[in-house]
């Protein structure tokens, strides 16, 4: 197991949601100072004012998705051409179908990628006080 990216104790337990490092609890900034009770954040990204995560995290955490919608795309796009080259006679009025579906099937991943993890998420509910 790493240590913790920040003060370099033996045992981190957390990660934090905006940089992505291994952090231990003593490095966690508590839910009442961020105002989110459902989010890690690492005292670094505290200091930093860091609230939002980069476009560049978010195509790292969106990955398999990205790779889902190229291969939709790949899959709708090269298959003709290819079998043209081969000698296979395919009519040009085939294509319009698969690249209609190709777009319909883009845009609810399209709509994913906008919509997942942009901002910090914040929970409804704070810490109860029912002490």
């Amino acid at each position: 197991m790493a240590d913790c990216t920040i003060c370099g104790s033996k045992f981190p337990t957390r990660e934090c949601y905006f940089c992505q490092r291994k952090i231990c609890t003593s490095c966690v900034v508590p839910g009442d100072v961020t105002g989110s009770y459902s989010t890690t954040k690492c005292v670094t990204c505290d200091r930093r004012k860091i609230n939002k995560i980069s476009l560049v995290s978010v195509l790292k955490r969106n990955i398999p998705i990205l790779a889902v919608v190229a291969a939709f795309w790949i899959y709708a796009v090269f298959p003709l051409p290819f079998l043209q080259l081969f000698g296979i006679k395919v009519e040009s009025w085939t294509f319009q179908p698969i690249f209609i579906t190709a777009g319909a099937m883009t845009i609810p991943f399209v709509f994913m990628f906008f919509a997942w993890q942009k901002r910090s998420p914040t929970s409804s509910t704070g810490p109860s006080n029912d002490d």
